[in-house]
């Protein structure tokens, strides 16, 4: 993968305080969940810090986001509040979606954010029917659609992309590759295999927040300007730590000086505090409402 300079300084501070943020609150929500403060299932975006972050600052406010069961990191990096996303963990009233989505399903329309999914390339189609939305109404956002390498042997992903090439969808598939699969051939290469739909395909480090932004930039580019859908394969490697990467390089360049480094982690992490305090202030829905915001047959 390529060596990219950094951005601005400025710029370069704030994507590490971003990737930092979604550390130290997947931390914190982590224990919250032992001791039990959170129930169902808890998916931690750790490692996938720096392609969360380079993917969505790639973006511009009008743009869309569909994610995995792990949408609690992009409504973070959207600006959603870290109090009403853990509190939405929590099940509390104060949640984004009043504590009845949970962390599988983040949702924030204000900031772009239209879930996450726990089925796996459930949400593709989703996306490309916000895409083509975005295109009737000639509005020029773009739809970042993240899966996971899962969901790329699902049916419904090889025909999500035919129809994203069909209709010339403003859509950008983001394939985060733990490497999981590996052991499959015919899984390989992924973002080769898409030419086969008609769809153009780009490969990033996952783990550099540079690269990651440099890659998922060009393909918004090309879904807003020439209304070509890409798919991106963000390669990541659990064991990595992009977080303490980013920042290593930012001190070796002169970005973070004396104790900046440790002043910005120190105030991501009363921030972090103060979210947990609210949102354990936030009640639980009271079982009256158990039957409000449903839809019968």
């Amino acid at each position: 993968m390529p060596d990219h300079p950094l951005p601005d300084a400025a710029v370069a501070k704030e994507w590490w305080t971003a990737m930092l943020l979604i550390r130290r609150f997947e931390e914190r929500s982590t224990e919250l969940y032992a001791k039990g403060a959170i129930g169902g299932f808890l998916h931690s975006a750790r490692s996938e810090e720096a392609v969360i972050v380079g993917a969505l600052r790639a973006l511009e406010e009008r743009d869309a986001v569909l994610s995995t069961f792990r949408a609690h990191a992009h409504a973070l990096v959207r600006g959603t509040p870290p109090d009403l996303v853990l509190a939405e963990l929590m099940g509390r009233v104060g949640g984004t979606s009043g504590g009845r989505g949970g962390s599988t399903h983040i949702v924030d329309p204000e900031r772009g954010v239209l879930g996450g999914f726990g089925i796996p390339a459930g949400h593709a189609p989703i996306a490309a029917g916000v895409a083509l939305s975005a295109a009737a109404r000639s509005t020029g956002a773009v739809t970042l659609c993240q899966l996971t390498l899962g969901a790329t042997a699902e049916g419904v992903f090889a025909e999500t992309l035919g129809l994203a090439a069909m209709w010339e969808l403003p859509v950008v598939f983001l394939v985060t590759n733990h490497g999981e699969l590996d052991v499959a051939p015919a899984l390989t290469a992924l973002f080769q295999r898409s030419a086969a739909f008609g769809v153009a395909g780009l490969r990033c480090d996952g783990t550099d927040v540079i690269d990651t932004h440099h890659v998922v930039g060009e393909a918004v580019r090309r879904a807003r300007e020439e209304r070509r859908p890409t798919l991106v394969e963000a390669v990541i490697s659990r064991p990595a730590d992009p977080v303490a990467a980013f920042g290593d390089r930012l001190e070796r360049e002169g970005v973070l000086v004396d104790d900046q480094r440790d002043a910005i982690d120190a105030g991501v992490r009363d921030r972090i505090g103060l979210a947990v305090a609210l949102a354990e202030a936030s009640p639980e829905p009271e079982a009256s409402t158990l039957h409000e915001h449903t839809v019968a047959p």
